[in-house]
Formats: structure tokens, sequence, C-alpha cells
């Protein structure tokens, strides 16, 4: 190969590698330009099929409503040995909480009360089907049961007190600033409008 032609070909290269490094680093400006700083990481693991605050309110319901009907529902609920028994025992005997869990979780609710770690005790029976459908279908019934767990235990961490009122911090035409007291001025007695003109700034000169 004649001698002009390989220097050709050698500087075609040589300037074919500084651009490519080029639109590389430009496609990376690019990327970070349009980052969204605002959007949350997701946390590491596998995404949660559901929130936890679901599966805590949903067993919470159920133990309300299973508490309601589980004198009468109890007895012929652990008879059962077939998910229309089930659904007749929920029919008839918690009504009008029957629709939450038949037919739909009849299924489930079988599969429970014929499980050998079934509790003996009424209040646990109650809390241990309702924990274990509160994350159903999303996840299974100990990994409900574990939710559960996790969310009343932030429950109990929370302070037993709550807030008996809340004030302004004001500055009053009479001269006063400071903390209100019952929604008024502490010097004169002055009244806070909570009129939303007064609220939105339109009131203030």
């Amino acid at each position: 190969m004649p001698r002009d032609k390989k220097v050709a070909r050698r500087q075609k290269k040589t300037l074919d590698r500084p651009s490519a490094r080029v639109r590389k680093a430009r496609s990376n400006e690019k990327s970070v330009k349009t980052h969204d700083p605002y959007s949350a990481k997701r946390p590491r693991g596998r995404p949660a099929k559901i929130a936890a605050s679901t599966v805590f309110g949903r067993a919470d319901s159920y133990r309300y409503q299973l508490k309601q009907a589980w004198k009468n529902l109890e007895v012929p609920l652990l008879a059962a040995q077939t998910v229309e028994e089930v659904v007749a025992a929920f029919e008839t005997h918690c009504q009008p909480y029957a629709q939450h869990f038949v037919p739909s979780q009849a299924s489930d609710v079988l599969v429970l009360v014929r499980d050998r770690h079934f509790p003996k005790d009424s209040d646990a029976r109650i809390n241990y089907i309702a924990d274990s459908l509160g994350g159903r279908p999303n996840v299974t019934f100990r990994s409900s049961r574990d939710i559960c767990g996790r969310e009343r235990a932030k429950q109990r961490l929370k302070s037993p007190h709550r807030i008996l009122r809340k004030e302004f911090y004001v500055e009053c035409s009479c001269g006063y600033k400071g903390p209100a007291r019952d929604n008024a001025c502490r010097k004169c007695g002055a009244e806070i409008s909570f009129m939303p003109e007064i609220l939105w700034g339109a009131g203030f000169v």
C-alpha cells in the first residue's frame, strides 16, 4: 500500500477517537442536565408490592369487623371444611361485613382456619386472620403479619399525648409582638381573623 494512503487512514482514526469521546461526554452532560434532582431515589431491595400503611389499615378494619361478629361466627367458621361453607358462615353470621371477606377471600380464610398454627384464643384468632388478610393477594400471609407487626411497633413508639391547643405568632396594631393566646392578642385581646382575604395577604398594607 502506498505511503500516502497509510497516512490518510492513520489520520482518519486519530480524528474519529476524540470525536467519539466528545459525543459521549456531551451525551453524559445532557443526561445530567435532564436529571430531576427532586426525584425520590428508590430504596435498596425489591420494590414493595403494596404500601405498609395500606396493609396495616386493612388489617385494623378487618379486626374491627371480625370482633363485631366473632361471637356468632367463630363456631360455624371453624367447623367449615369447604370454601362454600366459609361463604355461608360469613353471609349468615357476619353481616353487614360479609362482602369484605367473601367470596373474594373465602379460600384464604379456609386455609387460615385449617392451619395447624391457628391460635386457640378468640382474640388471637381474630388478630391472626385480620393481619394475614391485610396484604392479600399482594403478599403472603406471613409477610402480611410481619408488616402489621412492624407498623404496630411504630405506633407504640409514638407519644401517647396529643396537642390540645396551637397558637400563632402575631404582630398586633396595639404594639404587641409574640405568641397569641386563644387565637387572640395577649395584650389587647384582638382576635385573629381567619377570613380568606386576610390569610392570602389581601388585608395587609
